[in-house]
């Protein structure tokens, strides 16, 4: 004869098992975003000084756009409006801090419509202020087909009248075959 004995119950219901489970998705979730916020945290403090520094040094109101800028030399570049309702640049540098008004400057889709008028099939990736060889630049960035290839370019125009003043291509890359 056999024993019969009853089986113990388990332990892991299945509701145990979700709340397990839950439990585990929720401290995944909490670690990336500690982490996510320990990577980005010194970029933030950078870019809320340069915010402070730009609203003081041209009496903004608004900050529309901050972005740093590397080429040459690294700038923050701040996009805002005062408070008579003028949009002004910003850029702010180690130790020099330039302002220019908009309506003294070439827009961003005054830029858009010269490099359209002379590459029409220019993918354009971005246009975004910047400074190269210690002028204030508009920095196209756009790809176009040439021999087949797909080539990756810069162009720069001046900021202050929209004029072209050089392009520079980026290596292209080999296709593994």
């Amino acid at each position: 004869m056999r024993a019969t004995r009853k089986k113990r119950t388990s332990y892991m219901t299945p509701r145990r098992w979700t709340a397990l489970s839950l439990v585990l998705l929720l401290a995944v979730i909490a670690g990336i975003n500690i982490w996510y916020q320990s990577i980005f945290a010194d970029t933030w403090t950078a870019e809320d000084q340069a915010k402070k520094q730009a609203a003081e040094a041209a009496s903004l109101t608004d900050v529309d756009h901050v972005s740093k800028y590397v080429w040459d030399e690294t700038a923050w570049i701040v996009d805002g409006t005062r408070e008579d309702g003028e949009r002004v640049f910003v850029w702010l540098r180690e130790s020099v801090t330039d302002t220019v008004y908009g309506s003294h400057s070439a827009s961003k889709d005054q830029i858009r419509i010269a490099i359209k008028s002379n590459k029409p099939d220019a993918r354009i990736e971005h246009i975004r202020p910047g400074i190269a060889g210690g002028e204030h630049i508009w920095e196209v960035y756009y790809s176009r087909m040439e021999s087949g290839q797909r080539k990756y370019m810069y162009d720069f125009y001046n900021f202050e009248n929209g004029t072209f003043i050089n392009t520079f291509k980026l290596p292209a890359k080999r296709l593994a075959e």
